[in-house]
């Protein structure tokens, strides 16, 4: 009799989803024989739940959970039978949901930065993710099981390698930019020149750096250049240059120069105070470049004139996965430009193979959450599934096959060759005169009877 009546409290169709960011219906049945519609409960991530009668004004509460009941007497909706234990049922469940909610309100937030995406392999992929608290400080030490992906909305569930790239042994490619305007002599450039000399002793032996400077065009102090072999003194003889400072199209050629060398983690930084005047590209088709080549651009905003251009900055390293930091003091480039590559030697390794997509040269959406237990963040970038006419294994495959038909090839030549001149009566007998191969039957050597002296006394000379 209890079972009978613990079913009968379920057995009314009313559904609720218990995930945020979907909404969930509650319907309530009417009194029998009413011809009213339904009134309809959801669940929302940014209003919490809410009751709405079609018809009737919703209402709702902030970011908590709001019950509307309806007045019997103004509109005949009741819960079913049992009405009580429903109306208690119910409640129940509200309340878990309001805890829910606020749970996940008071848990920390966390910065999760997808800084670059490797697909040209794909389905398998590279990620270099950055973990950061409220603070700014970078997460090391975090568990493979605290990290989810999502491609398209899809959950990936396959396995993956999670390493910090501290223990991930490969170089960087560093392409460096920074202001060498006519606005810019002074302390603002010798500070500069400070903070490029104390980046470069941070440099790793393998790292690589290429360094330029933003005017008219981006002028070229050396490029591709490791540690060992770079000339501090060319960044001391810097002066300031009396071009305009067009930085869209310095920014997009050393974008274009970065994205065709073969190293695989590539970092671009750019030290400026966001002034761009006479560009022959604009703000829109610089998106397009930066979207195209995948390169996360880390800016240390400096503070010359005014402050109004460096919002570009801002949004240029928002967009492209990397960081922005402003400097409000001179002094403090060198501390600004050490944090922005400590940011990007700090971060996940993370390599994975994607199962729920085919490659189709299309743009899709990877999401990185990150969920802790007092802690939580997420984190997307948009990547193109580039479909390569034939698989690696194919194209390794291929060339193995190519290797043993030369191999097979040559040693037929051979063996061909030898059975002709034993069919011949040719063995290893040579003429003692010029070394040449004779029969066995040959008393004597024809090369010698009938060469020419002049060309016999070649071969005895090289011989």
């Amino acid at each position: 009799m209890k079972l009978r009546r613990l079913w009968s409290l379920f057995q009314n169709p009313f559904v609720i989803l218990l995930r945020f960011g979907i909404w969930a219906p509650l319907r309530l049945r009417p009194q029998t024989g009413l011809s009213a519609p339904s009134p309809r409960i959801c669940l929302c991530k940014s209003c919490g739940l809410s009751a709405t009668i079609p018809g009737a004004r919703p209402a709702a509460a902030q970011n908590r959970v709001a019950i509307l009941l309806a007045d019997p007497r103004a509109a005949p909706w009741v819960f079913p039978v049992p009405g009580k234990a429903k109306v208690f049922c119910l409640s129940i469940i509200l309340f878990l949901v309001a805890g829910f909610a606020a749970a996940q309100e008071d848990r920390a937030k966390l910065n999760v930065r997808l800084d670059q995406i490797i697909s040209r392999d794909f389905p398998e992929m590279t990620v270099y993710a950055s973990v950061e608290d409220e603070k700014g400080e970078a997460l090391a030490g975090l568990a493979p099981g605290l990290f989810r992906f999502r491609v398209d909305s899809l959950e990936e569930e396959g396995d993956f390698t999670l390493l910090p790239f501290s223990l991930h042994e490969e170089p960087v490619d560093y392409s460096l930019l920074f202001s060498s305007g006519g606005i810019m002599e002074g302390e603002p450039l010798e500070f500069q020149k400070a903070a490029l000399l104390q980046f470069i002793d941070g440099l790793r032996d393998q790292d690589t750096l290429s360094l330029y400077t933003v005017g008219e065009e981006a002028g070229v102090l050396f490029e591709e250049q490791k540690k060992a072999d770079i000339d501090t003194s060319l960044i001391s003889r810097t002066t300031v240059n009396s071009g305009q400072p067009r930085l869209y199209d310095c920014l997009i050629s050393v974008i274009r120069t970065a994205a065709r060398r073969d190293a695989r983690r590539k970092a671009v930084i750019l030290i400026s105070d966001g002034r761009d005047q006479g560009s022959r590209f604009t703000k829109e088709q610089l998106a397009a470049v930066l979207a195209e080549s995948g390169l996360p651009v880390y800016a240390a905003g400096i503070r010359v004139l005014g402050t109004q251009s460096l919002s570009v900055l801002n949004e240029i390293a928002d967009s492209t996965g990397g960081a922005y930091l402003y400097t409000r003091n001179l002094k403090d480039i060198p501390a600004s430009l050490k944090n922005l590559a400590r940011r990007i030697t700090r971060c996940y390794v993370i390599s994975l193979e994607v199962e729920k997509l085919r490659a189709d040269d299309l743009p899709h959406t990877l999401e990185l959450t990150v969920d802790e237990r007092d802690a939580w963040g997420r984190g997307s970038r948009t990547f193109i599934a580039v479909k390569n006419p034939l698989p690696p294994w194919v194209k390794w495959a291929a060339a193995g096959l190519v290797v043993l038909f030369i191999v097979a090839a040559v040693v037929l030549h051979i063996i061909v060759r030898v059975c002709r001149r034993r069919r011949m009566g040719i063995t290893r007998r040579r003429c003692p005169v010029c070394k040449r191969r004779m029969k066995d039957s040959w008393d004597w050597c024809p090369f010698c009877k009938y060469l020419p002296a002049k060309k016999q006394k070649q071969k005895e000379k090289k011989a």
